[in-house]
C-alpha cells in the first residue's frame, strides 16, 4: 500500500474506533469506575488521533482523502456528542444517569 492511502485508512479506522468507544462510554458512563474511566480516556485519545490523522490525510496527496474524510466525519460526530452532553448537563439533565445508575 502507498503511504498516503495508509494514512487515510488509519484515520478512518481510528475514527470508527472513536465512535465505538463513544458508544461504550455512553453505556458505562453511569458506573463511575475504572472501566468507565478507561473507556472515556480511550475515546478521547482516539477522537484526537482521528482528527489529527484526518487533517494530515486531507492535506496530503489524493490517495488519502477518501478514507480521511470519513475519519474526520467520525471524529466530528464524537466531538458533537460531547458538546450535546455538555449542553444537556448545563440545562439540568444528567446524561450519565439516564439508566438509573449502577
Amino acid at each position: 500500500m502507498e503511504r498516503p492511502r495508509t494514512l487515510g485508512f488509519a484515520a478512518c479506522v481510528v475514527g470508527a474506533l472513536s465512535l465505538a468507544l463513544l458508544g461504550a462510554s455512553i453505556a458505562w458512563a453511569h458506573h463511575w469506575n475504572a472501566r468507565a474511566d478507561a473507556l472515556v480516556a480511550g475515546w478521547s485519545g482516539s477522537t484526537l488521533a482521528a482528527l489529527v490523522l484526518s487533517s494530515l490525510g486531507l492535506r496530503g496527496p489524493r490517495g488519502a482523502k477518501g478514507f480521511a474524510a470519513y475519519g474526520l466525519l467520525f471524529g466530528i460526530v464524537s466531538v458533537l456528542a460531547l458538546a450535546l452532553a455538555g449542553v444537556a448537563y448545563a440545562a439540568g439533565m444528567d446524561p450519565g444517569g439516564a439508566c438509573g445508575g449502577g
